[in-house]
C-alpha cells in the first residue's frame, strides 16, 4: 500500500477532478480525462443546458505536494503562461478559443472535435500544407510552439482540418524586457521556429513523403548541432524514466487516480506499460 501511495505522487490529481463545474455561469458535466500526467490532468466536460461553448476542455494543474515540496506555485505559473499564449494567438484558424480561468492553477479552452494524428495511418491530402499555415501565423506573432514532436498534440478534424493544442512550453518573444534579454529570448525562439518546421516536414516525410516538396526534404532532415546534443542528453534520461515506470507498472504500483476515466490512447503511457 504504501507504495502505491509514493507512486501516486507521480500523477497531478490525487483523485477525479469534479464532476460538476460552473463556467461563466453555466454548469458542466465531467464526461472523460484525456490525459493525466505528472504536471496536468486535461479533462472534457459537457453543458448541461444551452451554452456557447457545448463542450469545453479544462486543464487541471498539479497542486498537490511532491515528496514534501509544494508545486502548486510552479501550476499558478504554467497556467498564467499558457493563458498568455492563448491570448497571443486569438483569432488564429487551428488555435483552439480561450474559454476563461478556474481558479490559479486551471483554465478552459472550447473542445476540438478531432483526432491525435497519431492516431492515423495518413492525413487527408494538403494537410501539412494547412498545418503549415497555422505555424505561420503562430510565428508571425513571435511564438515557438515547441512540441510538434508529439503527433499526439497535432488534430486532425472529420473535415481535414488541423488544430495544435498543449502550448505548455510554448515560447514566445519578449519584446518588452530589457536589452540584452529580449535579444537573447528572441533568438532562442528564432532557433525553436526552426524546430518547428523541422518537426513539421518530418511528420510530413513520413505520412505523406508524396506531397514533399525538394525544399522541404531538406528542412525535414535538418537537425543541427543543439538538436544532437539536446538528443544526446535526454535519450539516457528517458530510458532511465521509462524503465522506472515500467517497473513499477509491473508491480501494479502505478495506477493514474482517473484511469476509469481514461478512455483514449495515451501514446507516452503505451511506451512503458509495455514488456522489453
Amino acid at each position: 500500500m504504501s507504495r502505491k501511495r509514493r507512486t501516486a505522487q507521480l500523477f497531478a490529481l490525487g483523485q477525479p477532478p469534479q464532476e460538476r463545474i460552473e463556467i461563466g455561469g453555466e454548469e458542466y458535466c465531467l464526461l472523460r480525462v484525456f490525459k493525466h500526467d505528472f504536471w496536468a490532468a486535461t479533462c472534457l466536460y459537457e453543458a448541461t443546458g444551452a451554452a456557447k461553448f457545448p463542450k469545453v476542455i479544462v486543464k487541471f494543474g498539479r497542486t498537490r505536494p511532491f515528496c514534501g515540496l509544494r508545486l502548486s506555485w510552479y501550476a499558478k505559473l504554467l497556467s498564467t503562461h499558457e493563458g498568455a499564449i492563448y491570448h497571443l494567438l486569438a483569432g488564429i484558424e487551428g488555435v483552439p478559443r480561450w474559454v476563461g480561468s478556474l481558479g490559479q492553477t486551471a483554465f478552459v479552452i472550447e473542445y476540438i472535435d478531432a483526432k491525435p494524428l497519431d492516431q492515423l495511418s495518413r492525413p487527408p491530402e494538403g494537410f501539412f500544407d494547412r498545418l503549415g499555415e497555422i505555424f505561420d501565423q503562430i510565428h508571425a506573432r513571435g511564438v515557438a510552439y515547441c512540441d510538434a514532436n508529439k503527433r499526439s498534440n497535432i488534430l486532425v478534424t472529420a473535415d481535414g482540418r488541423p488544430f495544435l493544442v498543449d502550448y505548455q512550453i510554448a515560447l514566445r518573444r519578449r519584446d518588452d524586457w530589457p536589452w540584452p534579454l529580449r535579444s537573447i529570448v528572441r533568438a532562442i525562439v528564432s532557433y525553436l521556429v526552426a524546430k518547428d518546421l523541422y518537426h513539421l516536414y518530418k511528420h510530413k516525410r513520413h505520412l505523406a513523403p508524396e506531397e514533399l516538396r525538394t525544399a522541404e526534404t531538406v528542412l525535414s532532415t535538418r537537425r543541427g548541432g543543439i538538436h544532437w546534443l539536446h538528443r544526446k542528453f535526454t535519450k539516457p534520461y528517458r530510458a532511465i524514466r521509462r524503465r522506472f515506470l515500467r517497473t513499477q507498472y509491473a508491480k501494479g504500483a502505478l495506477e493514474s487516480p482517473t484511469a476509469e476515466l481514461e478512455d483514449r490512447p495515451q501514446p507516452e503511457k503505451e511506451s512503458w506499460r509495455k514488456k522489453g
